[in-house]
């Protein structure tokens, strides 16, 4: 989040908001004080602010002409406002706001905090809307570009399964019920064989004057269901976000469950429930795959020494390490304490000596800064590694540990593996 935009006249109120939200979003908060002030504040900084919050009736802008200037700007915006009757709320969401607060409630700082909370993280959702029609796809589009999600669009119901398969990161599917080809419900159907609910949320959508519609929509695998003539806005909002929601917190829960806390590394539950899988893929598809153990060494000395603090900051920047020189389709875990485990997919013996090794001299080369970087220590890694597939899981985790062990045994910061022909008793060491 870029810098923050207040635009509020009581001086009270502003200084409330504009406190909380330094403090929340560690972020600056320019305030003005009318529409005067603010055209003058966006003429200098164009372009610098990411998000503004808008007092709906300000001395020289009583109608709201404050929202037109932000809102042509670019810049989302939500508004403050002490009446909301239904004109007031019409007139409101037709000016393409993100949200809107009422003054008077005495949680409304908290609204507030939690609204720009969640905009600026939906750039990081995707949502797919599937319609026949160019017209409505377009209307839903632009909802959600306020809101500031990523939209990809389908005409059909065979186009949004192909386009689910190729961006896995769809958070959300926006369907209609009437199109050619497959109907909304079909597609739901079809798209729960491969998507649970847990992981993509559907929201039906029809015209059409048939009651039991929506209740289809549901028993066919959607969280959700509107009717297209009826529908308001800011109800629209509120089940989009639920739904996102939902799919973030399970994510939460289940990144809880299969992730170590210290590092966001895989935990060793994880490893043993998927590592199977990616061992037998390996050898369907004929492709090499090695286990490679990795240990700190020395790292009780580290403990001793600075603390168990700064022993976290080590298993930290050795956990960053592995994770960002290994690919996506590979497992990098934390197995406990100082030792890690990597199942990696796809290189030559060749690649894998090399990037072992550069990783390596990497982390004894970078130093790991504590006391707000007043200090620094180095750390080394010992590394084992098996290359032999066709062993079980458990056979290759054992072998690479025996390896590590012979590069502790052997001085320490070095790597130790089996032969280029798969040979378990020839050891290469590639110490510097």
């Amino acid at each position: 989040m870029e810098q923050i935009l207040l635009v509020e006249d009581s001086k009270m109120f502003g200084q409330l908001t504009k406190a909380k939200l330094e403090k929340e979003f560690d972020r600056p908060v320019y305030w003005t004080k009318n529409l005067k002030e603010t055209v003058q504040l966006l003429d200098l900084a164009d372009n610098n602010f990411s998000i503004a919050l808008l007092d709906l009736n300000l001395p020289d802008a009583p109608n709201g002409e404050v929202i037109d200037l932000v809102v042509k700007r670019g810049i989302t915006s939500l508004v403050f406002t002490s009446n909301m009757s239904n004109a007031v709320r019409d007139q409101v969401w037709s000016k393409k706001v993100a949200d809107y607060v009422l003054k008077d409630d005495p949680s409304s700082l908290d609204y507030i905090v939690a609204a720009m909370r969640r905009v600026a993280t939906n750039q990081h959702s995707c949502i797919l809307i599937v319609d026949d029609s160019k017209f409505f796809r377009t209307q839903i589009a632009e909802l959600l570009y306020v809101q500031k999600f990523s939209v990809i669009s389908a005409r059909n119901g065979p186009e949004a399964l192909e386009t689910l398969f190729n961006y896995p990161g769809i958070k959300l599917v926006i369907t209609d019920f009437n199109m050619p080809e497959m109907d909304g419900c079909q597609l739901c159907r079809k798209i729960r064989v491969d998507f649970p609910p847990e992981t993509l949320a559907i929201i039906g959508m029809s015209s059409e004057e048939d009651k039991s519609i929506g209740a289809r929509f549901i028993k066919s695998g959607a969280n959700d269901f509107i009717v297209k003539q009826s529908f308001l806005v800011e109800e629209f909002y509120c089940r989009v976000n639920r739904c996102i929601e939902s799919i973030d917190l399970y994510k939460q829960i289940k990144d809880v469950s299969i992730k170590d806390f210290l590092t966001g590394l895989y935990n060793r539950r994880y490893f043993f429930d998927s590592g199977g899988t990616l061992l037998a893929r390996a050898r369907r598809e004929q492709i090499p795959l090695v286990c490679a153990m990795v240990d700190i060494d020395w790292f009780k000395r580290v403990n001793d020494t600075y603390g168990h603090d700064v022993g976290d900051l080590v298993i930290q920047q050795v956990g960053t390490f592995l994770q960002e020189r290994m690919s996506s389709s590979d497992i990098v875990a934390r197995f406990g304490g100082e030792e890690y485990c990597i199942l990696a997919v796809n290189m030559s013996l060749d690649d894998v000596d090399k990037l072992f090794n550069d990783l390596r001299m990497s982390i004894a080369k970078t130093p790991v800064f504590f006391d707000n970087k007043t200090k620094k220590l180095h750390v080394t890694v010992s590394i084992g590694i098996c290359t032999d597939k066709n062993a079980t899981l458990d056979e290759m985790i054992k072998i690479a540990d025996n390896f590590l062990y012979m590069a502790k045994d052997d001085g320490r910061n070095c790597i130790k593996m089996s032969g280029k022909h798969g040979s378990l008793e020839v050891a290469t060491d590639t110490s510097v």
